[in-house]
C-alpha cells in the first residue's frame, strides 16, 4: 500500500509540474504582449506608484521558476527515494524522465546511465524481447486506458525477475501525448507465493493421500470441515456425509464425556493438544479403535480457528492386545488351577520378580528382589549351593541347560516348605556376544507331595517288613496246621488264611493306620453276623488297634469263633457269647466269655488254635492271656500294655484324658442291634 501511494504521488508530480509550469509561462507571455514597454520607460513606476507591468511579470516569472525548481527538487527526492521504478515516455516512447531506482536497475542489467537513456526509445533500451512483452500493454495505455499487470522479465546470464507495472496515459488537449510507468520488483513476493503454493500443494497431498486418517473440524462445535480418503474409509462415510455431522456423532457413547474434557483444556489454552485412544462408530454401526492426535490452529489474535487431528487405525493392535490379555488370563487361570507361580530373573540388574502366587510360596514382598537375598535369606543352607549351580548352568551361553530343581525355602518362624522350580533362559546375539537377557519359569509348593513321597517310601519299607512277617505267619500256620490236623489240613488252613485276610482287608482299608476294635470283631464273626445283638453281645469301647495287634487279636478271635461254632456256645441254639474290651489304667483288656452252651471240658491236647489264642497273642502284645475251659463255657481274657495294642494317636489321646474313669465297666456299651 505504501509503495502504491508513493507511485501515485510520483505520477502526480511528473505529470502535474510540467503542466503547471506551462500554464504559468503562457500567462506571463500573454500579459507582456498586452502591455508593451516604450524606450526610456523601463523602471518607471505607474501612476499609482507600482512598478511597470513588465517588471512585475519578470518577478512573477522568477518566483515561478524558483518554485518550479523547488518542486522539481521535491519530485526528485520523492521519485529517487521510492523503491519503485518510474519512467516518463512521450508518444514516440522516448525516455523523458527516469528516477534513481529505475536508473540503477538499467545500469545493473543493461550497463546504461541516465544520460545514455534520456531521449532514446524504449525498445533500444530494454531490448526487443522485453519490449515485445510490454508492447501490448503500452499500446493499450497510449489508447487512453490505465493499465496494471504483472510480467516476468528475462535477463541474460541472470535469474529472471517478476515486475508489477502500472501505465498511466499523459493527456494534452484531449490527446495522449505520452505515458508514465511505475514498476515494482515483486520477485521476492513471487518466490514466496510459489513456495506457499507448493507448500499448500504438498500439504494437500499429505492430507489427501496420507495412509492415516486426517480431519479438520470446527473447534467448539466439532463439525467436520475436511476429511481425507483414509478417514472416510475408516468410518465408512463420504466426506460430504461427514460435513453434515460432528465428531461427537461418530464417537463411541462411552467415551464422549471423557473426550470433551481434553478438548475444553486445549481450546482454553491449558494444553496445546492431546492424544487419546478411542472408539469411533462406523456408518454400519460397528466400533473401530483409533489413536487420535489433536492439535488446535489459532489465528494471529489467538482465536481458535480449527482443530487438526490425525487418526491412526489400531484395530489390529487392539485385537492383538485383547488376544494377549485373554491368553494371559487363561495362562494365569491354568497356573492358579495347578497352584503354580511364575517368576522372572533379570541378569543385567540381578533381580528376581514374580506373581502373587510365587510371593506367597516364598513369603516374599512384591517387587524386585536381589538374587543374593533369595540365596541367603530364603534358600535352605543345605540346598543353596546346589540351586545356585543349577542357576548358573541355565545362564551359560555356551551350553545352557533347562533350570529344574527342588529345594527348601525358609519362610520364617521355622516354617520350611519344599518347592520345585523350572525355567528357561532367553539369549541375545551369537558367538562371543551371546548373553542371557532373562530367565522365565514357574515355581510350585511341593511340600505335601514331598510328605506323601516320604510316607510312601516309609510305607514301602513297612510293606516289605510286613510282607516278610506275613509270610512267616503263613508259614507258621501251615506248619502247625499240618502237624496237628493233617487229615483236614486244607479246610483248616483255608479258614485261618481267610481270617488273616480279613485282618489285612481292614488294615488296607484303613491305610495301615490301625483298625477299630469293633470292626475287627465284626469282620472275624462275619459268618455269625445274624447273631450279633442277640446271642452275641458286644460291649463296646471306641478304641483303635495298631496293625500288629490287629493281626494277632484277629487270628485269636477267628480261632475262638471257629471253636464256638463247632464245639461251644454257638454250636447250639441257646448258647451266648459276650465280647468286651476297654482301657484300665495303662492296660488294654479284652475278653471272650461263652455261656449256656454245651458242657465244656479242657482239650486233651494243645493244637495250633490254642497256640494262636494264647502264645501268639501274648508274645505279639507283651501281655498275658488267660484261656480257661469251665463247664459253663470257654473264657478268654487278654491284658497287655495299651501302648503295644493301641494306635499311637489313640494311646496319646487316652493318656491325656486325666480325671476320667477308664475302668472296663464304665467303658463298655452293650450293642443290642443286629449287624
Amino acid at each position: 500500500m505504501q509503495l502504491g501511494l508513493t507511485a501515485l504521488l510520483a505520477f502526480a508530480l511528473v505529470l502535474g509540474v510540467p503542466l503547471w509550469l506551462r500554464r504559468i509561462i503562457a500567462r506571463s507571455v500573454r500579459s507582456a504582449a498586452r502591455a508593451p514597454i516604450h524606450p526610456g520607460e523601463a523602471g518607471k513606476r505607474s501612476p499609482n506608484g507600482a512598478p511597470g507591468d513588465g517588471n512585475a511579470l519578470m518577478g512573477e516569472l522568477q518566483a515561478t521558476i524558483a518554485r518550479l525548481r523547488e518542486r522539481e527538487h521535491q519530485l526528485r527526492l520523492v521519485t529517487d527515494n521510492a523503491p519503485v521504478g518510474i519512467v516518463h515516455l512521450d508518444a514516440e516512447l522516448r525516455y523523458k524522465f527516469i528516477n534513481r531506482y529505475h536508473a540503477e536497475r538499467l545500469k545493473e542489467h543493461r550497463g546504461l546511465v541516465p544520460e545514455q537513456v534520456i531521449g532514446k526509445r524504449l525498445p533500444e533500451v530494454l531490448g526487443d524481447k522485453f519490449f515485445a512483452i510490454l508492447e501490448p500493454h503500452i499500446r493499450e495505455c497510449l489508447a487512453g486506458k490505465s493499465v496494471e499487470f504483472e510480467v516476468e522479465v528475462p535477463f541474460e546470464g541472470a535469474e529472471s525477475q517478476h515486475l508489477h507495472l502500472r501505465f498511466e496515459p499523459e493527456w494534452k488537449d484531449g490527446k495522449v501525448v505520452g505515458l508514465v510507468s511505475a514498476g515494482t520488483d515483486i520477485t521476492g513476493l513471487k518466490r514466496i507465493e510459489i513456495a506457499l503454493r507448493e507448500s499448500e500443494a504438498t500439504f494437500r497431498a499429505m492430507f489427501d493421500e496420507s495412509s492415516v486418517g486426517k480431519i479438520e473440524i470446527v473447534p467448539k462445535q466439532g463439525r467436520f470441515l475436511r476429511a481425507n480418503a483414509a478417514f472416510c474409509d475408516f468410518v465408512g462415510y463420504s466426506e460430504e456425509e461427514l460435513r453434515d455431522l460432528t465428531v461427537w456423532d461418530i464417537t463411541h457413547p462411552e467415551e464422549r464425556e471423557r473426550d470433551r474434557e481434553p478438548v475444553r483444556r486445549m481450546i482454553s489454552g491449558e494444553s496445546p493438544g492431546f492424544d487419546v485412544e478411542k472408539r469411533y462408530i462406523r456408518k454400519d454401526g460397528t466400533p473401530v479403535w483409533a489413536h487420535t492426535t489433536v492439535n488446535l490452529i489459532r489465528d494471529k489474535s489467538g482465536y481458535p480457528v480449527r482443530n487438526f487431528a490425525v487418526i491412526q487405525d489400531i484395530n489390529e493392535r487392539k485385537r492383538a492386545e485383547n488376544a494377549l490379555r485373554a491368553s494371559k488370563e487363561r495362562l494365569q487361570l491354568a497356573l492358579d488351577a495347578t497352584q503354580l507361580g511364575w517368576w522372572q530373573y533379570d541378569p543385567l540388574h540381578r533381580v528376581i520378580s514374580g506373581d502373587t502366587r510365587s510371593q506367597e510360596i516364598f513369603n516374599a514382598p512384591a517387587g524386585d528382589i536381589p538374587i543374593e537375598d533369595i540365596v541367603t535369606k530364603w534358600l535352605h543352607s543345605d540346598d543353596a549351593q546346589r540351586v545356585w549351580e543349577a542357576f548358573q548352568a541355565a545362564l551359560d551361553p555356551a551350553d545352557p541347560r533347562p533350570y529344574a530343581t527342588q529345594y527348601r525355602v525358609e519362610r520364617g518362624a521355622g516354617d520350611v516348605r519344599w518347592v520345585e522350580a523350572h525355567g528357561l533362559a532367553h539369549f541375545e546375539n551369537n558367538g562371543r556376544e551371546r548373553r542371557a537377557v532373562s530367565i522365565v519359569g514357574t515355581v510350585q509348593d511341593i511340600t505335601e507331595r514331598k510328605e506323601r513321597e516320604e510316607k510312601e517310601h516309609l510305607l514301602m519299607r513297612e510293606i516289605n517288613h510286613r510282607a516278610k512277617n506275613m509270610l512267616s505267619v503263613v508259614e507258621s500256620i501251615a506248619h502247625q496246621t499240618a502237624a496237628q490236623n493233617p487229615e483236614d489240613f486244607v479246610e483248616r488252613f483255608s479258614e485261618r488264611i481267610q481270617a488273616l485276610s480279613a485282618n489285612q482287608d481292614l488294615l488296607v482299608r484303613n491305610e495301615w493306620q490301625g483298625v477299630d476294635v469293633e470292626d475287627l470283631v465284626r469282620a472275624q464273626l462275619a459268618h455269625f453276623a445274624d447273631l450279633i445283638g442277640s446271642r452275641i453281645v458286644l460291649q463296646v469301647a471306641k478304641l483303635r488297634l495298631n496293625p500288629a495287634s490287629a493281626q494277632a487279636i484277629g487270628l485269636a478271635l477267628h480261632e475262638l469263633a471257629t471253636n464256638a461254632g463247632k464245639y461251644g456256645a454257638l454250636s447250639t441254639d441257646r448258647g451266648q457269647v459276650n465280647i468286651s474290651w476297654g482301657i484300665e489304667g495303662d492296660a488294654f483288656m479284652m475278653s471272650w466269655i461263652e455261656c449256656e452252651g454245651p458242657v465244656v471240658s479242657p482239650p486233651e491236647r494243645r493244637g495250633f488254635g490254642t497256640i494262636v489264642m494264647e502264645a501268639m497273642v501274648a508274645r505279639s502284645l507283651d501281655g498275658t492271656v488267660d484261656l480257661d475251659f469251665p463247664s459253663s463255657g470257654v473264657t478268654w481274657r487278654l491284658i497287655c500294655p495299651a501302648a503295644k495294642a493301641l494306635e499311637v494317636r489313640q494311646h496319646r489321646q487316652n493318656s491325656r484324658e486325666t480325671g476320667k474313669s477308664n475302668d472296663l465297666a464304665t467303658s463298655k456299651v452293650e450293642v443290642q442291634t443286629t449287624a
